[in-house]
């Protein structure tokens, strides 16, 4: 009996091991990397910029398509969609009276691209755009990460400001930390990123409330805010640069 038994313990490890019995291994694959995320683009025209946007991408399989925010242009919004098999990119950018035909190839990161652009229809306020041709790039931004630095009032003592953010596309979230604040200590902030251009808010309750606007970096190291504080503190209102800690 007692040799049955070890058998049939023996048995038990080796289907352990070697998958028998329908055992499946764990799956350690990870999310394929996308342009889903907010990205930041410039468009360039025989050498000088003719025009730069913003927007948040979501791409779903070899599709992608977003919304547009668009400056130095005749048109100040648009949309943006095309196919992406592989790293080779094609797709058209489509604001009032202006479409825009793309090219060109994303990085293995996903976090840049660039190529080349035609403008396919122009009309209207656009109508000299008509034809116009030249190259593109583009970078996704972000500001994930814990990032630290002094803010400096008018007329108080600087106070350092942590934020600890995480960012989802065009969404942002995450926590405020202040020292040497006469009444600001903690909170919850949210708010959005376009581009490199940032505004987040937090309420305290009766600590007072603040709004965080400025900008990041292309890489997403650097924050350049000015604070709006509301409540007892608004005299702490400043500004001030925060470094992200690696």
């Amino acid at each position: 009996m007692k040799s049955i038994i070890l058998i049939a313990v023996v048995i038990c490890l080796g289907c352990s091991i070697s998958g028998c019995g329908g055992y499946t291994s764990p799956n350690n694959s990870q999310t394929a990397a996308s342009m889903t995320g907010n990205w930041q683009f410039t468009y360039t025209k025989s050498g000088s910029v003719s025009l730069s946007g913003t927007g948040t991408l979501t791409q779903t399989g070899s599709s992608f398509s977003g919304t547009l925010s668009i400056t130095g242009a005749c048109t100040t919004s648009g949309t943006i969609s095309g196919t992406l098999p592989g790293l080779s990119l094609t797709g058209t950018v489509t604001g009032t009276n202006l479409t825009i035909s793309v090219t060109g190839t994303v990085v293995s990161s996903y976090n840049s691209a660039g190529g080349s652009y035609q403008v396919m229809m122009a009309s209207g306020a656009c109508a000299a755009a008509n034809g116009d041709s030249g190259t593109w790039t583009g970078t996704r931004t972000s500001v994930s990460g814990y990032f630290i630095g002094p803010m400096q009032s008018a007329d108080r003592l600087p106070m350092q400001l942590a934020l600890d953010l995480k960012s989802d596309g065009g969404q942002v979230s995450g926590t405020a930390t202040f020292t040497n604040s006469a009444c600001l200590h903690s909170m919850n902030v949210a708010g959005t990123l376009s581009g490199m251009n940032l505004e987040i808010q937090g309420d305290a309750g009766t600590d007072g409330s603040v709004v965080l606007s400025g900008t990041t970096d292309k890489e997403g190291k650097t924050l350049k805010l000015n604070s709006t504080v509301s409540g007892t503190c608004q005299a702490e209102s400043g500004a001030g640069t925060l470094t992200k800690l690696q």
